[in-house]
């Protein structure tokens, strides 16, 4: 077995939250799942997502240097779903979204919570790129149980 097969093993009995990160693309809603999300300091706040470089998601994010981080609660699987296997431009088709409240970008209404963040550095890692931002609002919008993602499958805490 090469080694990229056993590491992607050995992650895939690590589990992890479930993001979708989101921001704009040419004026249209933008957004994927990510779970590869994570906070870096408190003070100040700043928290840092690894994209596929590349990507719709990593073209929305460099183009506006905006990101906001939903955090999914443990009945949105689906949601994770569609913007991990759904072409980006009907991932936000008939789903509630609002703009959030500093930078306007789009919130998956009834999240566990959301993160707006400024980019303040970029590093190329492989094949991803780390978007490091720097938190201009966080907010909590429920107190539901958090989805999490354990041996490929979406599962409730």
């Amino acid at each position: 077995m090469e080694l990229a097969d056993i590491f992607r093993d050995v992650m895939r009995r690590y589990p992890t939250g479930v993001t979708v990160v989101t921001s704009y693309l040419e004026g249209a809603p933008s957004g994927l799942t990510v779970n590869s999300f994570t906070s870096i300091s408190i003070k100040p706040p700043t928290i840092g997502v690894f994209i596929t470089t590349g990507s719709t998601g990593y073209r929305a994010i460099r183009s506006t240097g905006l990101y906001a981080v939903n955090i999914l609660k443990h009945d949105q699987d689906w949601i994770a779903k569609r913007f991990s296997l759904d072409p980006p431009g009907k991932r936000f088709i008939d789903l509630r979204w609002f703009r959030s409240r500093v930078l306007g970008l789009p919130v998956i209404s009834d999240s566990l919570a959301y993160i707006e963040a400024k980019v303040v550095s970029e590093i190329d890692i492989a094949d991803h790129t780390l978007f490091v931002g720097e938190v201009v609002s966080a907010e909590i919008l429920n107190d539901a149980e958090p989805l999490v993602y354990h041996m490929r499958t979406y599962k409730k805490v």
